[in-house]
């Protein structure tokens, strides 16, 4: 993450990023940054995937339909906001977007 990308995620605070986090790091016992992509890190296996699935439809109201069930939805901290802002008709913030690129 550069430096302004880093400022910019710090000036804003992001509920949803904070809970998913503090979802994950309950789930795996470690720390997790908004960008850390926990199936590279050894984190999360297929179990721990279908309970992420399962949290983000029971606590964000959202479906998760077959065609979503794609890694690239739910590597990171921040993927899986973004998903839950798509499905519930919301786009990322420009912050958001700086942010993960």
């Amino acid at each position: 993450m550069t430096k302004q990308a880093h400022s910019l995620h710090d000036a804003v605070h992001d509920d949803l990023i904070d809970e998913l986090r503090d979802h994950l790091e309950s789930l795996t016992g470690s720390t997790i940054e908004p960008g850390d992509d926990f199936f590279d890190r050894g984190l999360i296996n297929s179990l721990r995937a279908l309970e992420i699935v399962v949290h983000v439809e029971q606590v964000y109201g959202v479906s998760v339909e077959v065609e979503d069930l794609d890694l690239d939805n739910f590597r990171t901290v921040r993927r899986i906001a973004e998903y839950v802002r798509r499905k519930r008709g919301k786009q990322p913030s420009p912050v958001t977007e700086a942010v993960s690129k």
